[in-house]
């Protein structure tokens, strides 16, 4: 995994909860990353077998931070995965995916439901692409919970990529969303539909994404439906 250098400056370890709970010592490498390559997840079928690119779907996610209906949201964005699969298999001359790697900024609200609803989901894994380096980007979280959160999504990552360093906050938003969006083939967004309050909002990442021909699946963020 790797781990922007402004989280940790002035060692090469650090102590991390595993997935399992154990907490184990791991060195990590400080790169400042332009370009990466994920870490495959490993295949459902055959020990140690690791998925190829054209076994895996990429999908990628944006959306709002604050949600109504939820559980109506959280049933769509589920629907929509399915869909974004069948799509897949439609276009993987190998057949049906079968690997599901998420893409997302881990913001609060739409970006976590997705990624848990696509972790459940057996040979799933996650990469992170954050608009900021890792502390000041979790100082963007009020409570402690969504901070706790956030590190032990971080922790189950991947891969951790920070995107280059830009002007202006909103500036970072947009190019981690536009990143995102080069390195999936599909996108869900949970969207109400209206233009982009800021700079980088979900409006702009869905335009960029129907720019680049990469199909969205929209669910309602007013509504729950799609």
């Amino acid at each position: 995994m790797i781990i922007d250098p402004h989280l940790f400056p002035q060692s090469g370890q650090r102590l991390m909860q595993t997935p399992h709970k154990r907490a184990v010592h791991m060195r990590i490498r400080y790169e400042h990353v332009r370009h990466w390559t994920p870490v495959p997840p490993r295949r459902r079928r055959g020990r140690g077998a690791r998925c190829t690119k054209d076994m895996t779907l990429r999908i990628g996610v944006t959306g709002h931070r604050y949600l109504d209906h939820e559980v109506e949201i959280r049933r769509e964005v589920n629907i929509a995965i399915d869909r974004a699969l069948e799509a897949g298999d439609a276009g993987h001359a190998t057949g049906k995916p079968e690997c599901l790697i998420v893409v997302s900024a881990l913001a609060e609200g739409a970006d976590r439901l997705v990624v848990h609803e696509c972790l459940r989901r057996d040979g799933a894994t996650l990469e992170a692409v954050l608009p900021l380096p890792i502390q000041e980007y979790a100082n963007d979280f009020v409570t402690a919970d969504s901070r706790r959160e956030f590190a032990d999504l971080l922790a189950a990552a991947a891969s951790v990529k920070v995107a280059d360093v830009m002007p202006t906050r909103e500036q970072a938003y947009e190019r981690a969303g536009q990143l995102m969006v080069d390195n999936c083939d599909a996108v869900v967004a949970v969207w109400d539909g209206l233009p982009a309050r800021g700079r980088g909002g979900t409006a702009d990442v869905v335009t960029y994404a129907e720019a680049r021909r990469v199909p969205v699946f929209r669910v309602d963020s007013r509504t729950g439906h799609r």
